[in-house]
């Protein structure tokens, strides 16, 4: 039987966290590396409704995206919304463990598998060049540039994506009728990366989260924007994370997350 130090391994052997961003807090959030490990919850977000469907379906581990905990806490009382979340936690004898910027930053991680989503080819990084303001500022480096086999209508391709990713709404910038060969993409927030994607050369940047001004940005520098949202480009690492782990691990047991952040209609 695995324990989660074994599977804290297996994820770091394909995002290890010397990746992650410095202002980041990847790994072992909540729990004991020592602990024995028969079913694992895999989500993208630690909340009170995936806890208490952790516990409901016998987790001992939440394998999750975003980290439970960012930044320092100062005390853990049932007050809080994440003390509460970790004593919940410890009740339970569930660990928490997260891959966040680690592992969209990994070859084989969140932005591969999002452009393989998306049905990109020749898929590469963004080159040190290309991630520059400017003014020659430097950017991060993370998300992806690839090629649509087929190239397509900027509507077509915003229909296209919508679908893929099961967007229940869908934002865009630019002409409906220009023609997309190549896209760029960032999973979860990326509005701050625009220039990657121009630099880069591509016809449409596929992110989310992305605010009024980033969004005027790329209108006038001519470069069609799709904000499919930060869950839709992201919880695609439950079905990821879930034949992972089952490759190394086939005498556990995974449950996906079913809980939805938000409605919309």
């Amino acid at each position: 039987m695995p324990k989660v130090k074994d599977i804290a391994e297996y994820i770091e052997s394909l995002a290890p966290k010397t990746l992650a961003e410095p202002w980041d807090n990847v790994g072992l959030m909540v729990g004991d590396m020592d602990s024995n490990v028969e079913s694992v919850y895999v989500t993208l977000d630690v909340t009170s409704e995936n806890i208490e469907e952790a516990v409901n379906c016998g987790a001992d581990l939440i394998v999750s995206h975003h980290p439970l905990i960012f930044t320092s806490i100062n005390r853990v009382i049932e007050q809080d919304v994440t003390g509460s979340i970790v004593r919940s936690l410890i009740k339970n004898d569930i660990s928490v463990y997260s891959a966040h910027t680690n592992f969209d930053i990994a070859d084989g991680g969140m932005n591969d598998i999002l452009c393989d989503k998306l049905g990109l080819s020749g898929v590469r990084r963004f080159t040190e060049s290309e991630c520059t303001d400017p003014f020659g500022k430097p950017l991060d480096q993370i998300g992806r540039v690839g090629i649509l086999d087929t190239p397509i209508e900027m509507a077509d391709f915003v229909d296209y994506v919508k679908n893929v990713l099961g967007c229940m709404a869908i934002s865009y910038v630019g002409s409906e009728s220009e023609i997309i060969s190549t896209a760029a993409v960032c999973s979860g927030s990326g509005g701050d990366l625009i220039y990657n994607a121009y630099n880069a050369g591509a016809d449409v940047y596929v992110t989310s989260e992305i605010k009024h001004h980033e969004a005027q940005l790329a209108l006038e520098l001519g470069i069609n924007l799709i904000d499919a949202g930060h869950f839709e480009t992201e919880n695609i690492i439950c079905d990821f994370m879930e034949d992972y782990l089952l490759s190394r691990f086939d005498d556990i047991s995974i449950t996906k997350s079913t809980m939805l952040p938000y409605k919309r209609r």
